[in-house]
């Protein structure tokens, strides 16, 4: 038969230390914290299909205001170039009155999403519903 000491006012027990595995459990813990995703933030677009044998735009620069962004995250307004995204804002502000024109966007395969979503987004505060987005025929893309 086997005896068991008499537990004494040191404290020693039998019992299991579990200190090391609550350690594991909560880093464990912690490092499903970090790597969990967090919500994206999104920018509801309704885009349109377009059938194959759609004309290609006409070009018609009375008509329409052209903003362009090129690799570099150069605006152009009409072909002039806008030294940031602040002056394209307040020159668009001084062209779009109460009915404003319609609006052709052309983005650069390089250029900075992040900017040209900016620019959708201005142009929707703004009221500009006849906005075009330019696109280069399928043939030549790579």
């Amino acid at each position: 038969m086997i005896r068991l000491p008499e537990a004494d006012s040191s404290g020693s027990s039998l019992l299991p230390d579990l200190t090391p595995l609550l350690d594991v459990i909560f880093i464990v813990l912690v490092f499903f914290l970090l790597t969990a995703q967090m919500p994206l933030k999104t920018l509801p677009l309704d885009l349109p299909k377009v059938p194959e044998d759609h004309p290609p735009a006409a070009n018609a620069p009375d008509e329409r205001l052209q903003i362009a962004l090129n690799a570099d995250g150069q605006w152009y307004l009409d072909d002039a170039p806008q030294s940031d995204f602040a002056a394209l804002r307040t020159e668009l502000d001084s062209r779009l009155t109460s009915t404003p024109p319609g609006i052709d966007l052309q983005l650069d395969r390089q250029a900075p999403l992040d900017a040209f979503l900016r620019l959708v987004s201005l142009l929707q505060d703004r009221g500009a519903h006849d906005t075009r987005i330019l696109m280069e025929d399928g043939n030549h893309a790579p």
